[in-house]
């Protein structure tokens, strides 16, 4: 359930908050009545598909990222092996009457990887660092609740006027704008955490990019010099943290990370031993290993989506004839049957199990539009834009990940897709590295891409708050009024605090997307991994694949 901040409430304690609708799958429960042995000291061998990009918790945005942060930063909380929201570095969280103050005490005696005192300060700063314009954080939006966020992200006030202060070293006061029933879930992401203001501005813009220039908190912190993260190395490893305030309740020995893009090596490598966990990513690759002890299927809320960009840069797509011919052009189900069989047709901007609306809908079902394939139509909308336009013929780039199985499949797919069914179209592919990608779409360098994204959190605003005019995630430069209209209905007062009203709020910001064709989204992911049935302790707590490794260990 979530916790709605309403006048009956004025506290409540973290560690009993919502549960996440896609519900924790403790991975090893599947194995039977295994016996359960000794602990082994190795370390778990953990696969990543793509480099490591950085350490920064203000910058980064990229899953894998975002997934090794989680291991060696804590926030003033984290979601437990259940799902649930739990304090971490906080001792206790109360909030005021009308939800807009959150009195937060830390725990005692918390450090730095280096020995330091953490304090509150240290979020203050971490939060004002992450949010102002000068550091270029993709995720700045995450503290738009927050008082004065917006005016800051616009350059209209100083960072300074954000909406948290220390109070000593063990209290913080944050104060948001409009009740947030979700707060305590965003502050769950990497944004949120704090930052050792002496120890990033001593680095200055070196802070991040190898292990040896970034500080932990967290369970686990990099191993030194080149057994570490030296920026580009594509084995690195990290080992049990000190000073980190819960470790005696770290039972791993440690972590060796492997970045190995070719998923049919993991898996061999997976058969051999050598890795305690791979994800299998192509159907060729799923049909091979179905009978591989510890296959497992995640239902993942994890989408891809084609954007387009609408800045002003590529004009034919700022024309909604267009865009809704390429929308109408697109075989989605012909696409996954060929690319990703156990993915799932999507038909809004959010995934299939992110959240229910307070019908008991999926909310991916509540909010449903009816994005189709009608190539009649698609080619009949394209004649009419591309006379709109003083043009015969078009020549658009559609990019995606060239170190993704799906993403080149897809690419490949949609190419053929699109110019059997607009005529006069001609598509480019453009194929880069994930990195690559990412940065072409938070720069806006792209005309078409295939974009993926996982929730960080299970409510609608989390994929939502991507489209808004001006949005730090904002990458197609999305300008549509209703749908700003609609997205702002839900999250300020009066609706905010009225889940029905919030919800028909998303749903009519869903079909403002689908009335001018801003997006087009294509599938809900599932992932195949082979996961070692001896690795316990490991818990599935966000669509993002992130694997919160803090209480994992390995028996014989």
């Amino acid at each position: 359930m979530l916790i709605f901040m309403g006048d009956k409430m004025n506290k409540f304690k973290i560690g009993t908050l919502g549960v996440i609708s896609v519900a924790a799958v403790t991975l090893l429960a599947a194995c039977g009545n295994q016996t359960l042995g000794t602990s082994t000291t190795r370390n778990i061998q953990y696969s990543l598909n793509s480099d490591l990009l950085t350490l920064d918790s203000s910058l980064a945005s990229d899953v894998n990222s975002i997934d090794t942060l989680l291991n060696v930063e804590s926030g003033l909380v984290r979601f437990d092996k259940n799902a649930q929201v739990e304090l971490d570095l906080a001792k206790s969280i109360d909030v005021s009457k009308d939800g807009l103050t959150y009195t937060v005490e830390l725990k005692p005696d918390l450090k730095w990887s280096n020995g330091e005192k953490l304090t509150a300060q240290d979020f203050v700063y971490g939060w004002q660092r992450t949010i102002n314009p000068k550091t270029g954080s993709e995720y700045a939006m995450a503290l738009s609740p927050l008082a004065n966020a917006t005016a800051i992200m616009n350059g209209k006030k100083p960072v300074s006027s954000l909406g948290i202060k220390a109070e000593g070293d063990s209290k913080l006061i944050i104060t948001l704008a409009n009740p947030t029933p979700y707060f305590e879930k965003l502050m769950t992401e990497q944004a949120f955490y704090p930052l050792n203001q002496k120890f990033v501005e001593k680095e200055g813009k070196s802070y991040g990019t190898t292990s040896d220039k970034t500080l932990y908190n967290g369970a686990f912190m990099f191993a030194k010099g080149s057994k570490g993260w030296t920026g580009s190395n594509k084995t690195f490893s990290l080992v049990k943290n000190p000073n980190y305030y819960d470790a005696k309740s770290v039972k791993a020995s440690g972590i060796t990370y492997q970045v190995i893009s070719d998923m049919s090596t993991a898996a061999q490598l997976y058969k051999q031993g050598k890795l305690d966990i791979a994800v299998l990513d192509t159907p060729e690759l799923i049909a091979a290993n179905k009978s591989t002890k510890g296959f497992n299927v995640l239902q993942s809320p994890r989408t891809d989506t084609i954007e387009y960009n609408q800045s002003g840069s590529v004009p034919a797509l700022n024309n909604v004839k267009i865009r809704e011919a390429f929308n109408l052009a697109t075989n989605r189900q012909g696409l996954l049957d060929t690319a990703a069989p156990s993915y799932t047709v999507l038909k809004t901007a959010t995934p299939k199990g992110l959240d229910k609306a307070p019908n008991g809908q999926d909310f991916a079902t509540y909010a449903a539009q009816p994005y189709s394939y009608d190539p009649e139509k698609a080619a009949k909308l394209f004649k009419e834009g591309l006379k709109e336009l003083g043009k015969t013929s078009l020549t658009l780039t559609l990019e995606g990940d060239s170190d993704d199985a799906f993403h080149k499949s897809a690419v490949d797919y949609l190419k053929q897709n699109f110019e059997k069914v607009l005529p006069g179209l001609t598509i480019n592919e453009n194929l880069v590295p994930k990195a690559q990608r990412l940065k072409d779409a938070t720069n806006n360098n792209f005309q078409i891409i295939l974009s993926s994204w996982g929730a960080d959190y299970n409510e609608p605003s989390n994929y939502l708050i991507n489209f808004i005019t001006g949005s730090t995630m904002n990458d197609g430069k999305v300008s549509n009024a209703a749908y700003d209209k609609a997205f702002k209905a839900a999250t300020t007062v009066p609706d905010v605090n009225d889940p029905e009203k919030r919800y028909a709020d998303y749903k009519d910001a869903e079909q403002a997307l689908y009335e001018q064709s801003n997006i087009n989204p294509i599938d809900t992911q599932a992932k195949s991994i082979l996961m070692n049935p001896n690795l316990k302790g490991v818990s599935k707590v966000n669509s993002a694949m992130i694997y919160d490794l803090t209480h994992a260990y390995l028996v014989n």
